[in-house]
Protein backbone atom coordinates (compact mmCIF):
# COMPACT_ATOMS: atom_id res chain seq x y z
CA UNK A 1 0.00 0.00 0.00
CA UNK A 2 1.27 3.46 -0.89
CA UNK A 3 2.29 5.86 1.87
CA UNK A 4 0.62 8.77 0.12
CA UNK A 5 -0.15 10.44 -3.18
CA UNK A 6 1.93 13.21 -4.69
CA UNK A 7 0.41 15.42 -7.40
CA UNK A 8 2.93 17.56 -9.27
CA UNK A 9 2.11 20.80 -11.12
CA UNK A 10 5.13 21.71 -13.26
CA UNK A 11 5.54 22.67 -16.90
CA UNK A 12 9.02 21.10 -17.07
CA UNK A 13 8.68 17.38 -17.87
CA UNK A 14 12.21 16.58 -16.69
CA UNK A 15 11.67 18.12 -13.27
CA UNK A 16 8.28 16.43 -13.02
CA UNK A 17 9.76 13.02 -13.84
CA UNK A 18 12.42 13.44 -11.16
CA UNK A 19 9.76 14.37 -8.61
CA UNK A 20 7.59 11.43 -9.65
CA UNK A 21 10.43 8.91 -9.49
CA UNK A 22 11.61 10.20 -6.11
CA UNK A 23 8.10 10.03 -4.68
CA UNK A 24 7.55 6.54 -6.05
CA UNK A 25 10.88 5.48 -4.59
CA UNK A 26 9.61 6.68 -1.21
CA UNK A 27 6.50 4.52 -1.53
CA UNK A 28 4.12 7.15 -2.90
CA UNK A 29 1.76 7.02 -5.83
CA UNK A 30 2.56 10.01 -8.04
CA UNK A 31 0.97 11.91 -10.91
CA UNK A 32 1.97 14.91 -12.98
CA UNK A 33 -0.07 17.74 -14.48
CA UNK A 34 1.44 20.30 -16.79
CA UNK A 35 -1.44 22.77 -16.62
CA UNK A 36 -3.67 24.24 -13.94
CA UNK A 37 -7.03 22.93 -15.23
CA UNK A 38 -5.74 19.33 -15.22
CA UNK A 39 -4.20 19.89 -11.81
CA UNK A 40 -7.46 21.14 -10.28
CA UNK A 41 -9.36 18.23 -11.83
CA UNK A 42 -6.85 15.81 -10.28
CA UNK A 43 -7.27 17.54 -6.89
CA UNK A 44 -11.01 16.87 -7.16
CA UNK A 45 -10.84 13.28 -8.37
CA UNK A 46 -7.60 11.76 -7.08
CA UNK A 47 -7.41 13.22 -3.56
CA UNK A 48 -3.62 13.61 -3.20
CA UNK A 49 -1.98 13.74 0.21
CA UNK A 50 0.75 16.08 -1.09
CA UNK A 51 1.00 18.54 -3.97
CA UNK A 52 4.16 20.06 -5.43
CA UNK A 53 3.46 23.40 -7.10
CA UNK A 54 5.91 25.13 -9.42
CA UNK A 55 5.74 28.89 -8.87
CA UNK A 56 6.65 29.70 -12.45
CA UNK A 57 3.90 28.28 -14.62
CA UNK A 58 3.24 30.01 -17.96
CA UNK A 59 0.06 32.09 -17.92
CA UNK A 60 -0.57 31.59 -14.20
CA UNK A 61 0.47 33.44 -11.10
CA UNK A 62 1.36 31.42 -7.98
CA UNK A 63 -1.21 33.39 -5.99
CA UNK A 64 -3.92 32.14 -8.34
CA UNK A 65 -2.91 28.50 -7.85
CA UNK A 66 -2.89 28.84 -4.06
CA UNK A 67 -6.31 30.51 -4.15
CA UNK A 68 -7.67 27.72 -6.34
CA UNK A 69 -6.35 25.13 -3.88
CA UNK A 70 -8.05 26.99 -1.03
CA UNK A 71 -11.29 27.28 -3.05
CA UNK A 72 -11.21 23.51 -3.56
CA UNK A 73 -10.65 23.02 0.18
CA UNK A 74 -7.54 21.03 -0.65
CA UNK A 75 -6.34 18.99 2.33
CA UNK A 76 -3.04 17.97 0.74
CA UNK A 77 0.26 19.17 2.18
CA UNK A 78 1.65 21.89 -0.09
CA UNK A 79 5.22 21.79 -1.37
CA UNK A 80 6.27 24.96 -3.17
CA UNK A 81 8.78 23.93 -5.82
CA UNK A 82 10.64 26.55 -7.83
CA UNK A 83 13.86 28.09 -8.95
CA UNK A 84 12.52 31.45 -7.76
CA UNK A 85 14.30 33.55 -5.17
CA UNK A 86 14.02 32.38 -1.54
CA UNK A 87 11.87 35.42 -0.72
CA UNK A 88 9.37 34.32 -3.39
CA UNK A 89 9.29 30.79 -2.01
CA UNK A 90 8.61 32.12 1.49
CA UNK A 91 5.92 34.49 0.20
CA UNK A 92 4.13 31.58 -1.49
CA UNK A 93 4.32 29.51 1.70
CA UNK A 94 2.99 32.44 3.75
CA UNK A 95 0.10 32.91 1.34
CA UNK A 96 -0.74 29.20 1.47
CA UNK A 97 -0.78 29.31 5.28
CA UNK A 98 -2.89 32.48 5.28
CA UNK A 99 -5.42 30.69 3.05
CA UNK A 100 -5.64 27.84 5.55
CA UNK A 101 -3.72 25.32 3.44
CA UNK A 102 -1.43 22.74 5.04
CA UNK A 103 2.17 23.57 4.19
CA UNK A 104 4.91 20.96 4.00
CA UNK A 105 7.63 23.42 2.90
CA UNK A 106 9.65 24.70 -0.02
CA UNK A 107 11.82 22.83 -2.47
CA UNK A 108 14.27 25.15 -4.24
CA UNK A 109 15.38 24.08 -7.72
CA UNK A 110 17.80 22.53 -8.28
CA UNK A 111 16.88 20.27 -5.39
CA UNK A 112 18.30 17.12 -3.88
CA UNK A 113 16.14 14.03 -3.56
CA UNK A 114 16.76 13.89 0.17
CA UNK A 115 15.12 17.34 0.44
CA UNK A 116 12.00 16.12 -1.34
CA UNK A 117 11.78 12.98 0.76
CA UNK A 118 11.98 15.08 3.93
CA UNK A 119 8.85 16.97 2.79
CA UNK A 120 6.89 13.79 2.03
CA UNK A 121 5.89 13.13 5.63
Amino acid sequence: MAQGRLLVLDDDMTVAQILLMAAQGAGFEARWCEDVPGFIEAIRTWDPTHVAVDLRMPGTQPEQVMQLLADEQCRARIIVCSGAAPVDLQAALAQAQALGLQVAGALAKPFRLVELRALLI
